[in-house]
């Protein structure tokens, strides 16, 4: 199959002889590399056109930076028609590249998207001290190894930038939503594991890991709605509802946010979405 791509460009192949978990492939992804810099590139999603060279004029241009999150374009499965416009985001603050300069501020404003593989290109070298002889044990099955890494990293030194040009077409409609054992280790991932993180790195007092999960909160009622509207099991519901209390009863958006959409039920969901969609494609 690498042979048939007829690469144009001189690469590394490297094969395992058995499967050993996303946690451990990106961490020799980069061990392989002999770039200054890694993008972390996920194998379902795209670049924009251009995106390499507007990323590699940034590189060249910035003096060393620590790491780059880029933000992305929403696409549908084929990767062919765009589905949501290029985000104004964090928090609908920063609408240019933005440059941060302290651990608190990449994780107050950037949040959960760190988990995002695509949209992180970090700087191998410093990648590689973080990583150094730890035993990561468990981390290994988490999937957000990268997250853990990257915060070690602005431990050492912070020059963490934001570029909101879009770099990314994101590859939509491909998570295991349509069955309950999908859905249910999706969400875990998403909100459970994310906390085994956090909690290597603040205490549950701490400003930046209540505003961490109020991000991960802002995020819940779309991801429900798009849950429901793929007409999720009743099962599955009950399942989500008791996570959702358990993680974030604390957090007011959670009761009038994310509570109500449990009532309403999937079919109008299902048609407010297709309604939405048709109403984007005919703009």
């Amino acid at each position: 199959m690498v042979k048939k791509l007829n690469f144009s460009c001189n690469y590394k192949y490297f094969k395992r002889e058995v499967e050993v978990g996303v946690d451990r492939d990106i961490l020799k992804t980069v061990e392989l590399s002999d770039a200054e810099y890694c993008w972390l590139f996920s194998d379902d999603d795209q670049p924009t056109d251009g995106a390499i060279n507007y990323l590699l004029k940034i590189l060249k241009t910035e003096k060393k930076l620590t790491g780059c999150f880029c933000n992305r374009l929403s696409y549908d499965f084929k990767l062919e028609k765009k589905v949501a416009e290029v985000r104004n985001w964090p928090g609908k603050i920063f609408k240019n590249n933005k440059l941060f300069k302290s651990k608190s501020e990449c994780i107050k404003n950037i949040g959960m998207d760190y988990g995002f593989l695509s949209t992180q290109i970090v700087n191998r070298s410093m990648w590689q001290a973080a990583v150094g002889n730890e035993d990561y044990g468990e981390l290994y099955k988490c999937y957000y190894i990268l997250v853990h890494i990257m915060f070690k990293m602005m431990n050492k030194d912070c020059q963490w930038l934001y570029i909101h040009h879009p770099l990314l077409k994101q590859r939509t409609g491909n998570d295991t939503l349509l069955n309950k054992e999908g859905v249910i280790k999706r969400q875990k991932v998403e909100h459970e594991n994310f906390e085994k993180i956090l909690k290597l790195h603040y205490d549950r007092n701490d400003e930046e890991y209540y505003v961490f999960f109020k991000k991960i909160v802002d995020r819940v009622p779309r991801a429900l709605a798009n849950m429901k509207a793929q007409n999720i099991s009743s099962s599955t519901q009950i399942y989500l509802f008791g996570l959702f209390y358990k993680k974030y009863k604390r957090y007011p958006r959670y009761w009038y946010t994310i509570v109500p959409i449990f009532f309403i039920p999937n079919i109008i969901l299902y048609y407010v979405k297709k309604f939405y969609f048709q109403n984007l494609a005919s703009n």
